[in-house]
C-alpha cells in the first residue's frame, strides 16, 4: 500500500509536468546522506534513488518533488525509508513569463511524508528551505538549499514524538526545455 501511494504520486507529478508544451522542466538528482541523533556512531542512510523534478507554476513560484528511498549502513544494513518531499519555491525575483526557467534566491515551505521500515514509524516533516537556484544559459544547473524545521514521528511501537529537522540540499540536473 505504501509503495503504491508513492508510485501514484510520482506518476501524477510527471503527468502534470510533462503535459505542458512550453513549460521548462528540471530533472535531476538530490544526493543525500542522513545521520540521526539516535543512530550509533558510524550509522547513516543514503538516498539510493535521489530523483528531483521541478517546474514553474507561476511567475514567482515553482513546484518541486523529491523522492526518498534510503538504505541504512551500519548496524543492520538494509532498506530503511521510503517517502517524498514536496516544495513550492517562491523566488524573490519575479520572471517576465511563467514559461521561463526559474533562478535566484528562494524560500520554500517543505512537506515531507514517509515511512521508516527500520524503526517502524511514519514521518511527517514540516520545514522551511532557503536556497539559490543558479541561472544557466545551457541546460545543466544546480540548487543549494538549507532546510530547518521539525518532523513528527508516529511510532508504531512507542510514543509519537517531535524531532528537529535539518538538511543541506544539493540538486544537480538539467532543464529539459
Amino acid at each position: 500500500m505504501k509503495k503504491s501511494i508513492l508510485v501514484l504520486a510520482l506518476l501524477f507529478i510527471f503527468a502534470c509536468g510533462f503535459s505542458q508544451n512550453k513549460l521548462p522542466i528540471f530533472v535531476g538528482f538530490q544526493p543525500s546522506v542522513t545521520v540521526e541523533k539516535f543512530y550509533d556512531k558510524g550509522e547513516f542512510d543514503i538516498n539510493i534513488i535521489p530523483l528531483v523534478v521541478e517546474f514553474p507554476i507561476a511567475k514567482r513560484i515553482d513546484f518541486r518533488f523529491a523522492n526518498v528511498a534510503n538504505y541504512h549502513f551500519g548496524g543492520n544494513n538494509k532498506f530503511s525509508d521510503i517517502g517524498f518531499q514536496i516544495l513550492t519555491p517562491i523566488f524573490f525575483k519575479k520572471k517576465n513569463e511563467r514559461d521561463f526557467r526559474s533562478y535566484g534566491f528562494y524560500a520554500s515551505p517543505v512537506l515531507g511524508l514517509g515511512y521508516n521500515f527500520r524503526d517502524n514509524h511514519y514521518t511527517a516533516t514540516f520545514a522551511l528551505e532557503l536556497g539559490y537556484l543558479f541561472e544557466t544559459k545551457k541546460r545543466f544547473t544546480l540548487t543549494l538549499g538549507i532546510q530547518l524545521g521539525g518532523s513528527y514521528l508516529i511510532n508504531e511501537n512507542s510514543e509519537s514524538e517531535w524531532v528537529q529537522h535539518f538538511g543541506f540540499k544539493i540538486n544537480l540536473g538539467f532543464w529539459l526545455r
